[in-house]
Order: C-alpha cells, then sequence, then structure tokens
C-alpha cells in the first residue's frame, strides 16, 4: 500500500500557477496529498485544517509538475481551479454533485451563449484547462478569442 506524501507547491509549479491565476489564487496554503492506492486520478476535496488540499496519486505525482509533460501540466491547472473555486466560497462537494462524473460533466458549448458563471466546477476547470493547453501552443476545443471571452482568471502573459 505505501505511505501518502505531503508537499507543498514547487517554486516552478507556483510560477506556472501565477502564469494563469495572477494574485487570484492563494499558493502558500496548496499541499499535495500523494495518497496511495485506491486513489487513481487526481482531485481537490476542499479545504481542511487551513489548508487546500489537490490529492494526487502517489505513483503518478512528480517531484515538480512544472518539468512534467504538458497534459499532466494541464490537469495540475484543471485541479487549481478547483482549488480556486474553493477559495472563492464554492462548496466543491456540492458542486460536484451537481456537475456529475461522466464524460458530459466536462463538456461546454463552444458559441457565443457561453458563459462563466452557467458552467458548473468541472466545465469551469475545463475551460482554462483547454485555455492553457492552448496558450502552450497544443490544440483545444476552441480559439483563443473565446477562451479570453469566457474565463474571468488573469492572463499573465497579457499583463
Amino acid at each position: 500500500m505505501g505511505r501518502a506524501v505531503i508537499r507543498a507547491l514547487t517554486q516552478a509549479e507556483a510560477t506556472l500557477a501565477r502564469e494563469v491565476f495572477g494574485c487570484d489564487l492563494r499558493l502558500d496554503d496548496i499541499r499535495f496529498l500523494g495518497a496511495p492506492w485506491p486513489f487513481n486520478r487526481a482531485f481537490v476535496p476542499g479545504r481542511w485544517f487551513g489548508r487546500d488540499w489537490i490529492i494526487w496519486p502517489r505513483a503518478t505525482l512528480p517531484p515538480d509538475l512544472a518539468q512534467a509533460p504538458l497534459r499532466v501540466q494541464a490537469v495540475f491547472i484543471h485541479e487549481l481551479v478547483h482549488v480556486w473555486q474553493a477559495q472563492n466560497g464554492v462548496n466543491l462537494l456540492t458542486g460536484k454533485l451537481k456537475a456529475g462524473d461522466g464524460p458530459g460533466a466536462y463538456v461546454y458549448s463552444i458559441d457565443e451563449r457561453c458563459e462563466w458563471l452557467e458552467l458548473n466546477i468541472e466545465q469551469q476547470a475545463m475551460v482554462v484547462e483547454h485555455r492553457f493547453l492552448l496558450m502552450r501552443g497544443a490544440a483545444a476545443p476552441a480559439d483563443h478569442a473565446f477562451y479570453e471571452r469566457v474565463c474571468p482568471l488573469a492572463n499573465s502573459s497579457e499583463n
């Protein structure tokens, strides 16, 4: 089974987070819990004991996510959206129950009617994840203009 590993963000992870969230995310409170089996995917349970926790399968938690492959970094950004949501008063348990956990919970419409506040917590996280991928030159479902219109988070590459 193995033991859980707890660590703070690395300097490079904090820098990556600031590129996406600007000053809108309290980074000092974030901790990773590298959890043993049965956890097989990353998730954010919310705030416990004065910290914002990202549960990440220990077997796949690298020493520095900023040095990980782009798709792994994108998952990190996705999970940071949930931290940001929790820091801004969103009850993640209620939000997850409303959103669901099937593939449809993560899909958002790509049209002029798409609005941030109408998206569930997973759709919001996917919008930010996809914008991050697009900013790094990877494919995403929509173009830059869509993500800049829909996503309210800071983008330090534009500041």
